[in-house]
């Protein structure tokens, strides 16, 4: 049995559950998956058992205990986490069982803090050296290492004897349909996603302003969680003050699987990013699903979005208002048929899942034998 347990992901997410665990469910692998959510949700199936905590009703560490207990009652093979909070439960399991350890890395911690955290110097400093340790003492538990991205460092697992194993987020080709340009909303721009200010939401709200003086017609949807509850009453102030209520929607998360229905409708998938030391590392994986579903992609000009091969994006400094507004403004006005063509067939042949997903199971098979 494989363990795989995740605690501030929504279930669906489409690494751990559609990417992830559905290459070991193939493989015949017998999984208990484990999840701390508000998204009330059962995605347990022949060969998959799905264990949910209400997130509005158990705290963290009462989500540990409970883990740690079913797991203690029949010991897996395999613990795969996805966040550090599960350091200790993985750290138990091997010392009581010898269990293996696959340490699946989403996100460069380093960077968060330094984009997160309220602390200032020498404080925020104290807390990135802190957090360094803390995952170098873990790493001598573990066995291997999956990164998102090749830019993720953290305690610099090379120098610990680690080859991280990169397993990016690209889409599954079961997702991925024939676009129909002609049904696509006139004027359209989505952006889905964590909604947060180092995100450039209110960025990307304000140039609205300057696109609808020209576009009168031009409608963005946001879908997404807060990072930050009072975000929200922040954007929706933001929206009614520039009287862009006709303009601008602001929709609850969407699961995984429904997500691609939308994006099909939309013309421009933008990515508002801030330059922080967040967004200049990690991959955004909507990059990748915008090219799938046919959008004109208007993206912040950051390093990890330069890195492909993408045809007739509208690139613009991270944090410009007016340069993100005009990059909108004339992907709007142009028609680059040829480019979403090349773009979604870029996916389907370079930038898919399915010539990944050997990676996972070939790592499997070595560690249990």
């Amino acid at each position: 049995m494989v363990a795989v347990i995740s605690c501030s992901h929504f279930p669906d997410d489409e690494r751990i559950y559609h990417r992830e665990i559905s290459a070991l469910h193939e493989k015949n692998y017998v999984i208990k998956y484990f999840t701390l959510s508000d998204l009330k949700t059962n995605l347990s199936q022949p060969g998959i058992d799905h264990k949910n905590y209400d997130l509005s009703k158990v705290t963290s560490d009462e989500y540990l205990e409970c883990v740690e207990k079913d797991l203690i009652k029949e010991p897996p093979k395999v613990v795969h986490i996805h966040e550090p909070e599960l350091f200790p439960v993985a750290i138990k399991m091997k010392k009581l069982f010898n269990t293996k350890i696959v340490y699946d890395v989403h996100e460069d911690y380093i960077s968060m803090i330094d984009t997160f955290s309220r602390l200032t110097w020498p404080l925020k400093t104290i807390k990135i050296k802190y957090w360094k340790y803390k995952e170098k003492q873990f790493l001598k538990y573990v066995d291997e290492i999956f990164i998102a991205s090749p830019t993720i460092v953290n305690s610099d697992f090379a120098s610990q004897g680690f080859n991280p194993i990169l397993l990016e987020n690209f889409p599954l080709k079961k997702f991925i349909e024939k676009v129909d340009f002609n049904s696509k909303i006139k004027n359209s721009i989505i952006y889905h996603g964590n909604l947060g200010p180092e995100r450039g939401i209110s960025d990307l709200i304000k140039a609205i302003s300057i696109v609808v003086s020209e576009i009168p017609n031009a409608n963005l949807s946001i879908y997404g969680s807060y990072r930050i509850s009072s975000y929200k009453d922040e954007l929706m102030q933001l929206i009614k003050s520039l009287e862009l209520k006709k303009n601008i929607t602001i929709n609850d998360h969407i699961e995984h699987k429904d997500i691609w229905r939308y994006l099909r409708k939309y013309e421009i998938g933008v990515i508002p990013f801030r330059n922080n030391s967040l967004t200049s590392i990690n991959t955004p994986t909507k990059l990748f699903e915008y090219m799938a579903c046919g959008c004109k992609i208007v993206s912040a000009s950051l390093k990890p979005v330069l890195r492909y091969d993408i045809k007739g994006a509208d690139f613009f400094n991270a944090g410009d208002i007016n340069g993100l507004a005009k990059s909108i403004i004339t992907s709007l006005k142009s028609k680059k048929l040829d480019s979403l063509n090349y773009n979604q067939n870029k996916i389907l042949n370079t930038y898919c899942w399915e010539l990944s997903k050997s990676k996972i199971t070939e790592v499997y098979e070595k560690i249990i034998k």
